[in-house]
């Protein structure tokens, strides 16, 4: 009797995780006000977002340019006070979400990781600062990016 509970309590969780997860969407940050020009999947969006307003903004990139999504460190290099989110759906919305805490995630590992090496003094202070700069930066715009993502609606 226990293997059958056993059995079909695992066979209702296979099915709810299975079921549960869609395919989310990829998400990027399109730097509409970088100097260096950005991709062109990102032309229309930051057209749309920059249209509405006098200067220059970031964007929400739900799409799957592989340029877009392959930024090292999204959270840096821009600010995203003013970040603009283009149309998203649930799935949209919540990939967006773990964009945000995972590339929060590796800027506190990397600033950790200097960390480690400056206190016991394989790093000069030049270089501890600079990582502390951008780590500072990268949380920020994390905070940008989660009061963008709590104060936009979705759609249900």
């Amino acid at each position: 009797m226990k293997r059958v509970l056993l059995a079909g309590g695992l066979l209702a969780l296979g099915f709810g995780i299975s079921a549960g997860s869609g395919t989310a969407s990829a998400v990027g940050i399109c730097k509409c006000d970088s100097k260096t020009g950005f991709e062109t999947a990102c032309l229309p969006i930051c057209k749309e977002a920059n249209e509405k307003t006098s200067f220059f903004r970031p964007a929400v990139y739900f799409g799957n340019d592989k340029k877009v999504n392959a930024d090292k460190t999204p959270l840096n290099g821009t600010s995203m006070k003013f970040l603009y989110l283009s149309h998203p759906s649930r799935a949209g919305m919540e990939s967006f979400r773990k964009y945000l805490e995972k590339h929060r995630k590796l800027a506190e590992s990397e600033y950790k990781k200097i960390k480690w090496a400056y206190l016991r003094g394989r790093v000069g202070p030049e270089e501890f600062k600079q990582a502390e700069k951008v780590r500072d930066e990268a949380l920020v715009n994390y905070y940008h990016g989660m009061r963008a993502y709590l104060t936009t609606p979705s759609p249900r």
